[in-house]
């Protein structure tokens, strides 16, 4: 097992991956919005919305089946080899099939989704895109897996600067629009593919093994419907606002979105290496699972900390990095980011549902639901709201995710002993949220905000209850 050193180290690594890309895209986004419409920024945002939907039924949460099986196969080489070849196999022969049957069928599927926006050639890159990006998540699980965490985030990042360097290209210097935007990502999903598939010819034994693909199926397949659940609470907003507000619309919201996502880029790099050693440390008994606890509520206090600081200091930035066009998307930024908080608490408690292998089959019950309360609530508030009903709805919809997820693993896991100090983790979170309301209600400058926000810095960390030596002591275990 790993130390907690090592995660809080690859934790570091994934973050710094993704607050450099979250860096150089914020900083590029005054060239983007200067190119690009909000219009554009709409077609892109439902495109890679719906084909990320899409990739769900392409990859069936078998990526997950390697992270849960790996430990059992990695020490018996061949029969490693038959473990990734039956994978990917079966993720390639799946891949082929849905994409021809979508193609065929997009008229009937499709079109009715993306209301203002032509399938061709829009959707159709994009399903292309989608195709071509299965293989390359399997081999990143693979070196999550290998605790190859500086391998991952080189590569990770050079995708990123290619995909960077095309979209200058398409868009700036060739003037394609939202085509060009489109075509980086298609022409990048080839590169990690062909990459991808050299690599696995030198330990994959190409050729379906029916005991480990039902084995692997019986794992993941629980996991689809909380995946596809997942990607419509995120989908939701952009399709129902499309729809009934403009394609425009989307574009501004989608601004606003990226902004509140620099929260779920931390906290998805947090995750990335948590979860391997979480199994590590829930796997021997004689582990002392407090140190998952002092883990899980230093980031929270963390991701709480960043919400609170962009949400006031948004305003500021954004009029140094977008066109005035999109000035309105400061408006969503603060539902976003604690929406995203939220599902940071999520990423920590559903982690004991994955462990047990009859959990899995309950996550999606959690999913599903908030999934349900995001689409209601979207038809309920963007007519009025527009897209502060849309932002709103997917801050609720993600707290709601976090308290069933908490609810289900205190059910399921009872012999595991996870007992996480849910009010305290809460509190954390609640009291973050109502700071900012009362900071913004103020409309004080500059200089008095930075100075409100410092002392509500230090209150939430001694409302946190931490110690200074506990976090010490996590970095040196």
């Amino acid at each position: 097992m790993i130390s907690v050193k090592k995660v809080i180290k690859n934790a570091g690594i994934y973050g710094t991956v993704q607050v450099l890309q979250g860096a150089i895209g914020f900083f590029l986004l005054p060239l983007y919005t200067s190119y690009l419409t909000p219009t554009d920024y709409g077609i892109f945002s439902i495109v890679t919305s719906i084909t990320g939907f899409l990739g769900m039924f392409y990859l069936l949460g078998l990526n997950g089946a390697i992270s849960k099986y790996y430990y059992e196969y990695e020490d018996d080489e061949a029969l490693f080899k038959k473990f990734i070849g039956t994978i990917i196999t079966t993720i390639l022969i799946i891949s082929l099939i849905l994409t021809i049957f979508l193609f065929s069928t997009h008229t009937i599927l499709l079109d009715k989704f993306i209301k203002g926006i032509n399938f061709y050639p829009y959707m159709a890159i994009g399903l292309l895109t989608v195709g071509f990006s299965t293989l390359f998540p399997i081999y990143q699980s693979i070196l999550q897996m290998q605790h190859k965490a500086e391998k991952y985030a080189v590569q990770q990042f050079s995708v990123f600067l290619v995909t960077l360097l095309l979209n200058i290209v398409f868009i700036v210097v060739i003037k394609l629009g939202v085509i060009g935007q489109l075509l980086s990502a298609f022409i990048v999903s080839i590169i990690t593919f062909i990459y991808a598939f050299v690599v696995f010819t030198k330990f994959t034994k190409w050729k379906i093994d029916k005991k480990i693909i039902v084995r692997s199926m019986k794992y993941s397949m629980p996991l689809v419907p909380h995946s596809l659940a997942g990607w419509i609470s995120t989908l939701a907003d952009r399709i129902i606002l499309n729809n009934l507000k403009g394609t425009a619309l989307v574009g501004i919201y989608n601004i606003g979105y990226q902004f509140g996502n620099i929260i779920n880029m931390v906290a998805t790099a947090v995750n990335s290496a948590f979860i391997p050693w979480f199994f590590g440390v829930m796997k021997d008994s004689k582990n002392d699972k407090n140190q998952i606890y002092r883990f899980g509520t230093a980031f929270i206090l963390l991701y709480s900390l960043g919400a609170l600081w962009l949400s006031i200091l948004s305003p500021y930035i954004l009029k140094f990095m977008v066109h005035k066009s999109f000035y309105s998307a400061v408006d969503c930024i603060p539902y976003i980011a604690f929406g995203y908080v939220f599902n940071g608490v999520y990423y920590f408690f559903v982690a004991g549902l994955f462990y047990n292998e009859a959990g899995t089959k309950y996550i999606f019950i959690a999913s599903t639901v908030s999934a349900a309360v995001n689409v209601a609530l979207n038809f309920l508030l963007i007519p009025k709201y527009e897209i502060i009903g849309a932002s709103a709805a997917t801050l609720i919809s993600f707290a709601v995710s976090s308290v069933m997820v908490l609810g289900l693993s205190r059910i399921i896991n009872k012999k595991d002993d996870l007992k996480w100090n849910y009010k305290k983790i809460y509190s954390i979170v609640i009291i973050s949220m109502v700071i900012t309301g009362i900071i913004k209600k103020m409309m004080l400058n500059f200089t008095s905000n930075l100075c409100l926000l410092l002392i509500s810095t230090i209150m939430l960390y001694f409302i946190s209850g931490l110690k200074f030596k506990d976090i010490v002591n996590l970095k040196k275990k």
